[in-house]
């Protein structure tokens, strides 16, 4: 019996602590302005895709940028970039290698690969993903406070670090992808890098925070 006490009696503070950790919110600096990149940057022209309430509804994140840039020649990549302000409470940034497969795609192949742009190099997902006839190569990976995360292991520890840290928790992901369409998958990669480093700049100045 004494020893469920002192267990009970240990246990309480951290109870409180990881409850006032769950709803404590520490603000960002700034709201986001993903709104406000061009749809013209350099040789890309881009379109917004409009996005519904229920996708909306079940992304849960606080601002969505969903377009499809196009170069001169036509070579086209999509970009996804979600950010939220706080992911303690309700919204979690979605991982598309357990999204896709609700909406009929087919993941055949997944690997970590480094990614160039600009003057950085990161590690990212790239995903071969299909339905039907058509394949796509697509890459993404998280930026929060800390640097560029690939892994949504690695993206949950973040988030305790930074709750723990009393930081903000907000958090972004970024998204870009290119039809095959007879190009190898580091053909697609190349282009998306191409895309990548003429959208950081806009990318940058966004977002609330500036550790890309």
């Amino acid at each position: 019996m004494k020893k469920f006490w002192i267990i009970l009696v240990l246990l309480i503070p951290f109870g409180a602590m990881a409850t006032v950790l769950r709803y404590l919110v520490v603000e960002p600096e700034r709201p986001s302005q993903l709104a406000a990149i061009p749809l013209q940057i350099g040789e890309w022209e881009g379109a917004d895709f409009p996005i519904s309430e229920a996708t909306a509804a079940v992304l849960q994140a606080t601002e969505i940028l969903l377009r499809s840039y196009a170069d001169s020649s036509g070579t086209s990549v999509g970009v996804y970039v979600g950010y939220f302000r706080d992911q303690k409470y309700g919204s979690q940034i979605h991982s598309p290698r357990h999204c896709l497969p609700g909406g009929g795609w087919v993941l055949t192949d997944i690997q970590h690969v480094p990614f160039r742009f600009g003057e950085k190099q990161v590690e990212v997902n790239r995903m071969t993903i299909t339905r039907r006839a058509r394949t796509d190569q697509m890459f993404y990976w998280f930026h929060t406070r800390s640097g560029d995360l690939t892994s949504e292991y690695a993206l949950k520890f973040d988030l305790v670090r930074n709750s723990l840290l009393l930081s903000p928790t907000d958090a972004v992901i970024i998204r870009l992808t290119v039809g095959q369409q007879g190009r190898t998958p580091e053909e697609c990669q190349r282009i998306s890098e191409r895309f990548m480093d003429a959208f950081l700049p806009a990318l940058r100045q966004s977002l609330p925070f500036r550790s890309l």
